[in-house]
């Protein structure tokens, strides 16, 4: 089906949910097809090529949404649709009014993220650069022993919605992404390591770059060992920072607040990080793959401070969260509440000057069990980590074994440093644009 065909689809949708007596209707239409090719051991290992498409009817009835699925898309499911949404409704009782929406003046909303190279994201080229890269990785080290994993998938996304306030928006991107996973050996010692590369054209992926990152996320780890238990400064790299702040991520939406289940419950506008912090919306961002200009509801986005100089400053807010509020929303509706482009303010030091700012203490580079060791309510948080030894101003070795433990807002209230050496990395909606970050005091557990 093309737009156009998609969009009488969802107008009969939603004609058929108001005669069953819905006081308004949405009708929402999601598609995407996606490409992946495995590598191992010299060969395509698997190739996989899916296409997967949905419709969801949405009807409110008395202040309240009930909404069913199916993804058999023809006029013989419309029936389905809006009675199985009209029984939903009938067993939900919350207390919160939902709500659809339009801006008359931006009630036809359309992005086009789709790439010019996606011509070119196609079986035979991800098999050439598949193999390539294996043969690289293999040959960059002779401690690597095998690639265990190496997977090159592209995706084709489109959504679009309809809404009986006279909204019709369409999101159209496609995205590439390479993974690998390798895994070296010395004196008996097995180190794995992985590495994720994501863009829109396979032409623009670094062959060179990648081995290079993944050499060193794997041979680097030979000879770790675990430290005193103390107090240590720390180095938390991009990957480490961001795993941390998107497991407690849920704390920024407006809904968790309103439930008193977040950590930033009563604390907008006070003091929750170190001044030197500035966390900031931009759902455009020049440097990001995807942009968002409006969310799932149809609420253009805009750029915001989550937190500026320390102090939080807007919780993320859907329709529902914003009215019960008495606020306007933020444009956060995504698959739930949820950021967009995210970009941490850097700071003007080097890693190799961070690195000597910390004189001793440890770089930690992956942090571990993130489900099973926080408390999204409290802050706290106990996590098996690994990463690398700092001495006089150098990192001198590998370490593993050990534990980091403490509560978030201590912890964004303890940064001393902030990098210059941003990285982006997929998080929330979009990705996350930050550098290492330097945290004082934190407690490790290791050796006794």
């Amino acid at each position: 089906m093309n737009i156009d065909e998609i969009k009488v689809f969802l107008n009969k949708l939603i004609n058929a949910g108001l005669d069953e007596g819905f006081e308004q209707a949405e009708g929402v239409f999601e598609y995407n097809t996606g490409m992946a090719v495995n590598i191992f051991e010299h060969e395509v290992s698997s190739f996989e090529n899916n296409v997967g498409q949905s419709a969801v009817f949405c009807g409110k009835l008395d202040k309240q949404m009930g909404s069913a699925s199916t993804s058999i898309i023809e006029d013989a499911s419309i029936n389905y649709l809006v009675k199985e949404a009209m029984d939903n409704i009938k067993v939900k009782d919350d207390e919160d009014e939902d709500f659809f929406y339009c801006d008359k003046d931006n009630s036809n909303l359309y992005y086009d993220g789709y790439s010019e190279a996606s011509s070119k994201n196609n079986y035979d080229s991800f098999k050439r650069v598949g193999l390539e890269l294996e043969s690289a990785i293999l040959a960059s080290d002779e401690r690597i022993k095998s690639v265990d994993y190496l997977e090159i998938s592209y995706s084709k996304d489109a959504r679009v919605s309809v809404n009986t306030l006279g909204l019709t928006s369409v999101r159209e991107y496609d995205s590439i992404s390479v993974c690998a996973e390798a895994k070296c050996e010395q004196d008996g010692v097995v180190k794995t390591g992985a590495y994720l590369w994501f863009g829109n054209d396979i032409d623009k992926f670094d062959i060179n770059t990648f081995v290079d990152e993944i050499k060193k996320r794997t041979v680097n780890k030979l000879g770790a060992d675990s430290v005193e238990s103390g107090v240590y400064d720390v180095i938390l790299s991009q990957e480490a920072f961001v795993s941390l702040f998107s497991a407690y991520s849920g704390s920024l939406s407006a809904y968790s607040i309103q439930k008193k289940l977040s950590l930033f419950k009563d604390k907008v506008n006070d003091k929750v990080a170190s001044s030197k912090l500035t966390v900031t919306e931009y759902p455009n961002y020049d440097k990001a793959l995807l942009k968002f200009p409006f969310d799932y509801d149809g609420v253009i986005t805009c750029d915001k401070d989550l937190i500026r100089d320390g102090v939080f400053k807007t919780p993320l807010h859907n329709l529902k969260t914003a009215y019960k509020e008495g606020v306007k929303p933020t444009g956060n509706h995504f698959s739930g509440i949820e950021y967009s482009n995210l970009v941490l303010n850097p700071g003007e030091k080097s890693f190799d000057e961070l690195v000597r700012s910390v004189g001793n203490g440890l770089y930690i580079t992956d942090l571990n069990g993130l489900h099973a060791g926080i408390n999204a309510i409290s802050g706290d948080f106990s996590l098996f980590c690994e990463g690398f030894l700092i001495k006089d101003g150098s990192i001198v070795r590998p370490v593993e074994q050990i534990t980091i433990s403490g509560n978030f807002i201590d912890l964004l209230m303890n940064i001393t440093h902030i990098g210059s050496d941003v990285v982006n990395i997929p998080d929330g909606a979009g990705e996350f644009f930050c550098p290492s970050i330097v945290i004082s005091n934190m407690n490790i557990a290791g050796e006794a």
